[in-house]
């Protein structure tokens, strides 16, 4: 009689952890595909301080979260910004969310000298157009934290 219960309690036990295991795999499934699918988009770009030897920019990103699901906390460590292809700046953006189905605005400003500025500008004139490119790797921790995810992106937003 005992070993009946003992095989009934092992086979509850089993089943248990077969049912836990399935549903943290499809949370972190869940998790992974919604930060995976995000859309950074450029959607503004604008000089918000003049200064003597430099100036801040703002680019406004549009952060679209397609899937069914809403993202964990994610972030970004360190993107870089782009003007005409040179490299003018880097900066991080601060842990953030976006539930299934939206999108939310993140305005990301930086201060840029304008030594790093100025074969960028002659780029720009010599060509007839601005061109603004960032890229970067959004990360973040999925399953109760304990998984890290990344994945790159790279936006661009051209003027004239």
């Amino acid at each position: 009689m005992s070993s009946l219960v003992s095989s009934k309690v092992v086979a509850v036990v089993f089943i248990a952890i077969i049912v836990v295991s399935g549903l943290l795999y499809f949370q972190a499934t869940r998790e992974k595909e919604a930060i995976q699918r995000l859309e950074m988009k450029i959607v503004d770009v604008s000089v918000t301080r003049l200064g003597l030897s430099g100036s801040d920019i703002t680019i406004r990103l549009k952060i679209v979260n397609p899937s069914d699901y809403d993202t964990p906390i994610f972030w970004i460590n360190n993107y870089s910004i782009y003007i005409n292809g040179e490299l003018v700046g880097t900066g991080s953006m601060p842990p953030t969310r976006v539930v299934a189905k939206s999108s939310i605005y993140q305005d990301l400003t930086m201060t840029v000298e304008y030594s790093k500025l100025s074969k960028a500008l002659i780029n720009a004139i010599l060509m007839g157009k601005l061109q603004v490119e960032i890229k970067g790797e959004i990360k973040g921790k999925i399953l109760f934290g304990l998984l890290e995810v990344s994945t790159s992106f790279t936006s661009t937003y051209s003027l004239g």
